[in-house]
C-alpha cells in the first residue's frame, strides 16, 4: 500500500485508541510505516492482542477500499488530521484525533463555535437557561454539544429551532446513533462528529475521552448546570487545559445539580448571568447599545412585551401567557411591534428585541 489516508483509516477503524494512534504516528512517523511494519513483535505488544488481531484481519487493501465505499454510501466522511479542512483549533490541541468520522454539513467545522453542555438530570431552571440562551447564542456561533438527554439535548434543540447550526459530538460509532426527529428535520444545519469507527458501542471512558473535543472545537465552553460529579466538569477541566474560556451559569446554593457549576466559579470559571456577558467577554458587540426604544411611546401591552424580551428571546406561547390574552390578540400585537421595528421574529415562533 502507498496511500497514507487508507493506512490511517485502517489503523483507526481497527479499534486503535486515539491516544495509542497518536503515539504510533509519533514513533513511526506515518500510518504507512505502521502498516508496512505490522509484523513487528513490539507493535503487537504495544497494541494488545485484541486490537492487533482486529487490524490483522482487516489489513487487506481490498477490504479497506470496501469499507471506505460503505462509509461514503452512508454519507459518512473520513476526515484526517492532515486534511486542509480539519478544524484548526482542534489540530492545535494536545491530543487531536488523527481521524474524525463526520456526517452532515461539514462546512460547520470552519465556523465560529461555542460549546454548551451540562447535566442530564437538569432542573426547570437549567432547561430554561439552555433553551433561552442557546437560541440567542446560535445567532453568532455554531453550537457544539452532545447527544445525552438533559442540557445537551435542550441546547441542540433550541439552536436548531431558532435557525442556528449545531455540531453534535458522539461517544459511539456513527451507525449506532439514531438522531431524534428534531435533528432529522434540520439536517442541513447539523453535523455529527465522532472519532469512533462504525460498530463502536459506548463505554463509560468514551464520554471523558470525547469531552476533550468540546474545548478542542470551540473558543469557549458554557456550563449551564452540573452536579459535583457531572461529566460537564470534566469538559470544563479539559477546556481549561486547552486555554479555553469556561463560562459557568450560577445556580441555587440549595440545588445539588448546581453544586458543581458553583464550585467551578469558586475555582476561577467566569460567572455569567446573561448572554450579553458571553458576547462581551468574547469581543462581540454587546446588544442593547444601539439607540434605545422610547418606552413612553409604547402602549401598556407593548411595554410589557418589550420588558419581557429584554432578558432574551421568548416563544410565542410564553408571550401570550405572560400577557394573559388569546393567541389571536397576541399575534396581532406582535405583528404591529414587528412592523414598527421594535421586535423581530426568529425561527420556530421565537421573538426577540430588534437588533437594528
Amino acid at each position: 500500500m502507498t496511500d497514507e489516508r487508507k493506512a490511517l483509516f485502517w489503523l483507526s477503524d481497527g479499534g486503535t485508541s486515539s491516544d495509542k494512534l497518536n503515539k504510533l504516528l509519533e514513533i513511526y512517523g506515518s500510518a504507512l510505516e505502521v502498516y508496512n511494519g505490522f509484523s513487528s513483535g513490539k507493535l503487537r505488544e504495544f497494541l494488545g492482542e485484541r486490537v492487533y488481531s482486529a487490524l490483522r484481519a482487516t489489513r487487506d487493501e481490498g477490504e479497506i477500499d470496501r469499507r471506505l465505499r460503505t462509509l461514503k454510501a452512508q454519507g459518512i466522511r473520513v476526515l484526517l488530521r492532515s486534511s486542509a479542512d480539519y478544524p484548526e483549533l482542534l489540530r492545535q490541541s494536545d491530543t487531536p484525533p488523527a481521524v474524525l468520522y463526520i456526517k452532515g454539513n461539514d462546512k460547520l467545522l470552519c465556523t465560529r463555535c461555542l460549546s454548551v453542555v451540562g447535566t442530564r438530570r437538569c432542573t426547570d431552571y437549567g432547561k430554561r437557561v439552555a433553551t433561552d440562551w442557546t437560541a440567542e447564542l446560535a445567532t453568532e456561533f455554531t453550537i457544539v454539544t452532545g447527544h445525552a438527554t438533559g442540557i445537551d439535548t435542550y441546547a441542540a434543540k433550541s439552536a436548531l429551532a431558532a435557525g442556528g447550526k449545531v455540531i453534535c459530538l458522539l461517544a459511539c460509532g456513527m451507525d449506532l446513533f439514531d438522531p431524534p426527529p428534531f435533528m432529522k428535520e434540520k439536517a442541513e444545519n447539523l453535523l455529527l462528529v465522532t472519532e469512533y469507527p462504525n460498530g463502536t458501542h459506548t463505554e463509560k471512558f468514551m464520554y471523558a475521552e470525547r469531552n476533550r473535543l468540546f474545548g478542542g472545537l470551540s473558543e469557549a465552553v458554557v456550563i449551564v448546570e452540573a452536579a459535583r460529579k457531572s461529566g460537564a466538569l470534566i469538559t470544563a477541566d479539559l477546556a481549561c487545559k486547552q486555554n479555553r474560556t469556561v463560562f459557568a451559569v450560577p445556580g441555587s446554593v440549595f440545588s445539588e445539580r448546581s453544586a458543581g457549576v458553583n464550585e467551578l466559579i469558586r475555582n476561577g470559571a467566569t460567572a455569567v448571568t446573561s448572554v450579553d456577558d458571553i458576547f462581551d467577554d468574547l469581543g462581540l458587540e454587546k446588544r442593547g447599545e444601539k439607540e434605545k426604544t422610547d418606552l413612553s411611546s409604547l402602549s401598556e401591552e407593548e411595554r410589557r412585551v418589550y420588558e419581557f424580551l429584554s432578558d432574551g428571546a421568548r416563544r410565542f406561547d410564553e408571550i401570550a401567557d405572560m400577557l394573559g390574552v388569546p393567541p389571536a390578540q397576541a399575534a396581532s400585537l406582535l405583528s404591529m411591534m414587528e412592523l414598527s421595528g421594535i421586535i423581530e421574529k426568529k425561527m420556530q415562533n421565537y421573538y426577540a428585541l430588534a437588533q437594528g
